[in-house]
């Protein structure tokens, strides 16, 4: 990690964790690991064992479902973190410009607009140069 020459794939939750504690993090807090944020991983989650056919499975399912959807599952997780954060007395500091990122077209489509301007404002300069041409050519 200290080279910047190693690539893993973590869950997001065991690596906030990691930078939470500050075991990804180096000198003077600076991230260790640089993230890709488009990347798709699926994961196994968690899991509650439940004999088949059990009359709590549908309750326990809505309920589960609704915790997701609420956002009270992101707000417990961010909680722990935030208290390991303290607890470890370290400090993460962000640096936008310092890691890898990924670019894909999506990040692209604002030159390949201003491309597209330029060729038509070239076209159309390139059309009124020549019809100027051809009326003063005919006056003379």
């Amino acid at each position: 990690m200290n080279q910047r020459n190693i690539s893993i794939l973590l869950n997001d939750v065991l690596a906030e964790n990691c930078y939470a504690n500050g075991s990804f993090l180096g000198e003077n807090s600076k991230p260790l690991m640089c993230r890709l944020e488009d990347g798709l991983v699926y994961t196994k989650g968690f899991g509650i064992v439940m004999l088949y056919g059990d009359p709590l499975m549908g309750p326990v399912n809505k309920f589960i479902d609704r915790l997701v959807q609420a956002g009270i599952y992101n707000h417990w997780n961010s909680y722990r973190v935030n208290w390991i954060k303290c607890r470890s007395r370290k400090i993460a500091l962000v640096h936008p410009l310092d890691g890898y990122h990924s670019f894909n077209l999506y990040h692209m489509q604002p030159a390949f607009y201003l491309l597209l301007i330029g060729w038509c404002l070239s076209a159309l300069f390139f059309v009124l140069e020549l019809l100027l041409n051809r009326i003063f050519h005919k006056r003379i």
